[in-house]
């Protein structure tokens, strides 16, 4: 993997230009529709200026969500932030602890781990959902928002978003299924894409099981999409939906056609609004997901 060039800039200079937009990535990227009228319409992602202080921000953002959230309630978020900001490695117990938080994804320094992969594809995830839980899309609210998992090889959905949407009468609400990957090489995304279509069509029903379980005590009317996600999905209802989001270096950003192969591994999913697609475009995702890694170091 590239090396990260988180010394660029430090964690406090980031976190203060992160600060200044109020922790949110969405400030630092635009977002351009494409395929408007195609069966899968899709999103580009990319950096509004591609400065170091924009990007080094934008790492720490998803540095500082990831420590969070993977945290919890214990103490180690708080150490880990402080540190990082002081520029004060921990040491002993509290270092100890906040190691564990991180170490199954990004490994310990100076090596991190073996899977090159990792990270990128981590990462890709974290941008994914930051940038679902900013979006604003009219008469649309974010009801439930699957962070994502404690491991990067853990099996189940890579993304999952319940929006609660207002219509004339009444309130409803839909959901989106999402595979999201990361394409790092040279030439077309095409096949990444097709093969996250593929992984959707093929598990799924298998991913929407284990989500109904997983959100079973959802209260309200929540839990009463919960009781029926298998079934909905089952029979393509309108109210479910399936989404791909590739991350991917900048000169690999796809033409208009890119997503026109979804509707083909999902042939059910034929109503309008169903089918999504995303492509965060990033110059040089490696070193810029190895630059988040850096972040999540800089404590140790």
């Amino acid at each position: 993997m590239t090396q990260p060039d988180v010394l660029a800039v430090s964690a406090a200079d980031a976190d203060q230009a992160a600060a200044a937009y109020g922790y949110e990535v969405s400030p630092f990227m635009t977002r351009t529709a494409q395929a408007t009228d195609a069966a899968c319409p899709w999103q580009l992602i990319g950096f509004t200026d591609d400065g170091v202080l924009e990007r080094a921000a934008v790492a720490w953002i998803i540095a500082d969500a990831v420590m969070k959230n993977r945290a919890g309630h214990t103490r180690a978020y708080q150490w880990w932030r402080d540190a990082a900001l002081d520029a004060r490695p921990l040491s002993g117990d509290q270092a100890r602890l906040v190691e564990s938080f991180m170490q199954s994804v990004f490994g310990l320094p100076p090596k991190g781990t073996d899977a090159d992969d990792h990270v990128p594809g981590y990462v890709g995830e974290w941008l994914w959902y930051l940038l679902t839980r900013e979006e604003r899309v009219a008469g649309h609210e974010v009801a439930l928002l699957d962070p994502p998992s404690w491991s990067v090889t853990e099996g189940g959905a890579d993304g999952f978003v319940v929006h609660r949407i207002a219509a004339a009468t009444d309130t409803s609400l839909i959901f989106k299924l999402w595979e999201i990957k990361k394409f790092t090489g040279g030439g077309s995304v095409s096949a990444t894409i097709t093969s996250a279509a593929t992984q959707l069509a093929r598990r799924g029903g298998e991913y929407i099981a284990k989500l109904s379980w997983v959100n079973a005590a959802q209260p309200g009317d929540l839990g009463q999409l919960m009781s029926e996600l298998t079934e909905l999905w089952m029979r393509a209802d309108p109210r479910g939906g399936a989404g791909v989001s590739v991350s991917t270096n900048t000169a690999s950003a796809p033409k208009r056609s890119a997503f026109t192969q979804v509707p083909t591994y999902l042939p059910d999913l034929v109503h309008e609004g169903q089918l999504r697609g995303l492509i965060v475009a990033v110059e040089d995702f490696s070193a810029f997901a190895a630059s988040v890694r850096g972040y999540v170091w800089s404590a140790l």
